[in-house]
């Protein structure tokens, strides 16, 4: 069986963790014995939507707009044989990068990994040419015409998968997706926020909807969050 060979890809985290804590077991009656050091925060974690449709009560939604995608998704334990292509290639990628999450940003860890696969050219513009000049990222890997990425990597240039609203009357947003600086994961005046979900079309196959607005005019007496 061949699973061996592809466990260190996204997992690198996983199994040092996994090595660490069977240590602090092992010499947890010594008073010497170093804490078990906090696992990194996983990119697609700290970018997910920190707020409720609640906490936008205050705020107006400008410049509202979606995108909708559909791509492949596999777990770690299905690498092989289904991407046994890619998997050298996905192995030396993500080697020793932390993992960016799965839905929610969150880390399941181990086989429970996804990565989504898409025809590289099926991903919005703006994203292409992020990446085009952002050679050095280490999130969404490139193999000549498909593209990988975990469903957590969409959450740190989220405003980049959602095209800017068509009406030219909205001059306004001409732009306001393009420059990640007015991203924020948490409401305050004038920020773009976001949020990701999908729909399981089977197995091994997904639709997911981006949506992206700004929010403007906060309530007078209303602190920012």
């Amino acid at each position: 069986m061949r699973f061996p060979t592809i466990l260190p890809l996204l997992a690198a985290t996983a199994l040092a963790s996994s090595s660490s804590s069977a240590s602090d077991s092992d010499s947890s009656s010594s008073s010497s014995a170093s804490p078990t050091p906090e696992e990194p925060t996983p990119a697609g974690e700290i970018w997910t939507a920190k707020w409720t449709d609640s906490d936008l009560s205050p705020y107006q939604k400008l410049c509202a707009s979606s995108t909708t995608f559909k791509a492949s998704i596999y777990t770690l334990g299905e690498m092989y044989p289904t991407l046994k292509e890619w998997a050298p290639q996905l192995k030396v990628f993500y080697n020793k990068q932390l993992y960016p999450g799965s839905w929610e940003g969150k880390d399941v860890h181990g086989e429970g990994r996804e990565l989504l696969k898409m025809p590289y050219e099926e991903l919005p513009f703006a994203v292409r040419e992020w990446l085009h000049k952002t050679p050095k990222q280490r999130h969404f890997s490139v193999q000549d015409d498909v593209v990988f990425f975990a469903p957590g990597a969409i959450y740190p240039i989220l405003p980049l998968f959602v095209d800017e609203p068509a009406s030219t009357s909205l001059s306004d947003c001409e732009g306001l997706y393009e420059d990640l600086e007015n991203y924020s994961a948490t409401p305050k005046e004038g920020v773009v926020l976001g949020k990701v979900e999908r729909k399981s079309l089977g197995k091994n196959a997904v639709e997911v909807t981006v949506e992206a607005f700004q929010v403007k005019g906060k309530a007078e007496g209303k602190d920012e969050l």
